[in-house]
């Protein structure tokens, strides 16, 4: 089995990495690219805070599709954490055939024409109050605290990086893939976050999903129980 895993806003392929080890000794191959503009490809640190301005949702779709062309990934595991899972959404019907499950981790599940900027639960915003297109968006420094020791908020406080705006204006362009569809959620997210949202939907249609006890940043701080729950999509290697 192959794993891709997409990270969310402000971290890149990073934020993965306990976990993308722990597949890898459980036998299974697992990928976490950084996407476009992001991790160790933002701009800022690159020396050149113009580029990536015009980065689309499609162009990170079509980022994690070639890498699975390149690398030949099939019977693939397709995974998104928190924004991550609206790339994860847009990427997974170019996969085709190479695609065996999505997943989604403290993710909003975005339905087909819906925007990054949509999901919140509010209203949709009007365009006069959003930024520009061209925005990259601060981080928010990461605190410890009952869900994060220090040493894990230290070590990525300084690895965070800016996020471009233009891919949350982007409408999900992609029909839901038919494969299965696993989906976990965090216990203590706080309100408000877009997981929330959709987590507040399935409950109310009475659909199943896993939580891990942890914050938002679970692939930070839980890496093992995430390991685990993604272990359990895939069969024993041979």
């Amino acid at each position: 089995m192959n794993y891709l895993l997409v990270h969310g806003a402000f971290r890149g392929g990073w934020a993965w990495g306990d976990i993308r080890r722990g597949l890898a000794a459980a036998g299974h191959d697992a990928l976490a690219p950084s996407l476009l503009g992001m991790g160790e490809l933002d701009p800022d640190t690159l020396g050149d805070a113009a580029a990536g301005s015009d980065i689309t949702l499609s162009d990170w779709a079509r980022q994690l599709v070639r890498l699975a062309e390149l690398e030949d990934l099939r019977d693939l595991v397709l995974v998104g954490h928190s924004q991550g899972g609206l790339v994860a959404r847009e990427a997974a019907h170019g996969l085709g055939h190479r695609l065996a499950a999505l997943a989604y981790i403290d993710a909003p599940i975005a339905r087909l024409g819906q925007r990054g900027v949509d999901l919140s639960g509010a209203p949709a915003p009007d365009a006069s109050d959003l930024p520009p297109r061209s925005t990259r968006l601060a981080p928010t420094p990461l605190t410890s605290g009952a869900t994060m020791s220090e040493e894990v908020a230290s070590r990525s406080n300084v690895r965070l990086g800016s996020t471009p705006f233009g891919p949350s204006l982007d409408p999900v362009s992609t029909p839901e893939p038919d494969v299965p569809v696993h989906v976990a959620f965090c216990r203590h997210t706080p309100a408000g976050y877009p997981s929330t949202v959709t987590r507040a939907a399935m409950d109310g249609a009475g659909e199943d999903y896993h939580v891990f006890d942890a914050g938002h940043d679970v692939t930070l701080t839980h890496p093992r129980e995430v390991t685990g729950w993604l272990l359990a999509m895939a069969p024993a290697p041979v």
